[in-house]
Formats: C-alpha cells, structure tokens, sequence
C-alpha cells in the first residue's frame, strides 16, 4: 500500500501550466515537496497503475470508445483507492493522484490530439474542485463507481458509463448528481433488460425528468436509497405503462 498525499491549492496552481498539459511533462518530488502533505490515508497505487498501464498499452485497442476507457477504470480507481467518502471529497488527494502521479493518463483520457478535449477543459480535469463532480479526473471516476457499484460490484457501473448519454444524464448535470438518486437509478438499471431502460434514450429521459422533478418537492437523503428506487419505478411504470 502507498501513503496518499494531497496536493495543496499553491501546487495545482503553481504546476499545471500550459506546457504541463501540452508536453509529457512530469515532476520530481523536490519540485512537488512544497506543495505537498500526507494524509493518513493509503491506496493500492500499484495495482492501479498497473490497469492504467494495460488500458494503455496492450489492452488499449479495445477503448477506442472513451466510454469504454471509463468504464474499465472506474471500477478500478474505485477498488483500489478504498478511502471514506470524507477522504474522497478532499480535492487535494486527485489533485495529487493526477498531476503528480499519473499526469500520462489523464492526458491520454482527454488527448487533445484526437480532439477528444480542449486545452481548458484538459486544464480543468488535473485542478478542479470536486464540488464539480464531472470534472476531476480521478475523482469524476471514483464517484461514478461509487455511485453506481451494487452488491453485485459494478456490473451496473460498466453498464451505465459505456453509455455515453446515460452517463452524462447522470453525473454531468446537476439535477440528478446525488448519491441517493444515482444508486437507485442504477439499482433499476442493474434489473431491466438493457433495452427496456438504459438503451432507450427516449424512456431513460423521461424518467430522469420526471424524478428530476420530483426532486423539487422532497430531499433525496430524507428518502433514501431505498425510496429513491420505489420513485424510479414508479415513474418507469408510469412511462413504459
């Protein structure tokens, strides 16, 4: 196991410069030093490197779909970085993971010589808060899994992040991004045949709406995850009835 440590607010905004995210730039720890603090939590990082690495490498000719990628990695940063959700809020720990630790990654997941990103919103996925769930790195796919994983593990996380508009539904708008929510939507997701809910963009919509809707009247935490997953049958009843 590996000692994480967290990357102060000086550092992202001392280190991620544009030919940081331009070139294969990495850096040393005297350079990262005092910017750095330990926490006392601990990772697997070398197991999780180790799938970065295969993703990568040997094993990348099957993610050409980015949607793929995060579906093989989530689970992984999820499993192998098993901190409390108090420790997975703390901004400076991905920070850290991603500038410091694994910048070739994220580089490669949101490449700018495939156009699969822009140079702000590259910039954006090695210093954003985590109060912008989607945009972190290695946080947006610690949450996903988190969010998402079931008694079962994370057949239903695979399911929903290899589907690009059920992933973006989900976690890069605002109205559904709670943990209640999404597990109970994954909960029904995990039960329904792929083409009765997730694979219809149409129904999977509309019952994101209509308890998006809901969500104006009650809290999601007050209900539950339990509660949560009777709405989104009820509103999938009601849909599909």
């Amino acid at each position: 196991m590996t000692r994480l440590y967290r990357l102060t607010t000086g550092g992202k905004e001392n280190l991620v410069t544009d030919e940081f995210l331009t070139t294969e730039t990495t850096y040393s720890e005297d350079r990262v030093a005092p910017f750095r603090e330990q926490t006392q939590y601990t990772a697997d990082l070398d197991s999780l490197g180790r799938v970065l690495d295969w993703v990568m490498g040997d094993g990348a000719e099957r993610f050409d779909d980015r949607s793929d990628l995060d579906a093989a990695v989530a689970p992984a940063v999820r499993e192998f970085v098993n901190v409390p959700r108090r420790a997975a809020a703390d901004e400076g720990i991905w920070h850290y993971l991603s500038i410091v630790w694994r910048p070739d990654y994220v580089r490669y997941r949101w490449t700018l010589e495939r156009g699969n990103s822009s140079l702000t919103s590259l910039r954006e996925k090695f210093t954003k808060s985590t109060r912008d769930l989607y945009a972190p790195a290695f946080a947006r796919l610690w949450f996903m899994a988190d969010f998402t994983k079931s008694d079962g593990g994370y057949r239903t996380t695979e399911k929903i992040l290899k589907r690009q508009y059920s992933a973006n539904r989900l976690f890069d708008r605002t109205d559904l991004r709670q943990r209640p929510v999404i597990r109970a939507i994954a909960r029904v997701a995990y039960d329904l045949d792929d083409d009765e809910f997730i694979d219809d963009d149409d129904v999977f919509e509309t019952v994101a709406k209509a308890v998006s809707h809901e969500l104006t009247t009650i809290s999601a935490e007050s209900v539950g995850v339990d509660g949560m997953e009777k709405l989104v049958r009820q509103k999938y009843d009601r849909v599909t009835g």
